[in-house]
């Protein structure tokens, strides 16, 4: 009886230090309820899809964000405010923890999408295919106007 119960605890051990895996057991999500309910608010969250610009041109939560696949390539804005993060299906705990370091740092309050791009159609979220990246006023990436850089004049001048 006593190596049983010697065993039990050392694999409790090990399932502690190591983690179930499960992303929001570490990291704060929200359901695609709750999301609905927040986009439906006068002061909606900053959705960021980091699944990469394949992912997010084949079909995003309308108005996200592409923030591409590196977490140190997106440099968010110093406003803060909540974001959600919208990532790919194997994300690893490291590039998890990476995004929410990087924008935690900026001063954003950071939740993970629950069930991702899968859990949002099956909760009966709608999905855009943009033709575009989006930006927000304020936030980078953003896209210079061809000409402004070429030659030191740009190509529309605008009043």
């Amino acid at each position: 009886m006593r190596p049983l119960f010697i065993l039990l605890v050392v694999l409790l051990a090990v399932f502690l230090l190591l983690g179930s895996g499960d992303l929001s057991a570490r990291w704060p999500g929200v359901s695609s309820g709750q999301l609905r309910a927040w986009l439906d608010s006068a002061d909606p969250p900053l959705i960021l899809d980091v699944r990469g610009r394949a992912a997010y041109r084949a079909g995003t939560l309308a108005g996200a964000l592409d923030g591409g696949i590196e977490p140190g390539g997106f440099l968010p804005d110093g406003g803060g405010g909540r974001l959600v993060l919208l990532l790919p299906e194997a994300a690893s705990e490291q590039l998890v923890e990476a995004w929410f370091a990087r924008l935690s740092d900026a001063g954003h309050q950071v939740w993970i999408l629950e069930g991702g791009i899968a859990g949002w159609v099956e909760a009966g979220g709608s999905v855009e295919m943009p033709q575009s990246t989006y930006t927000r006023p304020g936030s980078v990436p953003f896209l210079i106007p061809r000409g402004l850089c070429e030659g030191g004049s740009p190509s529309q001048v605008f009043d």
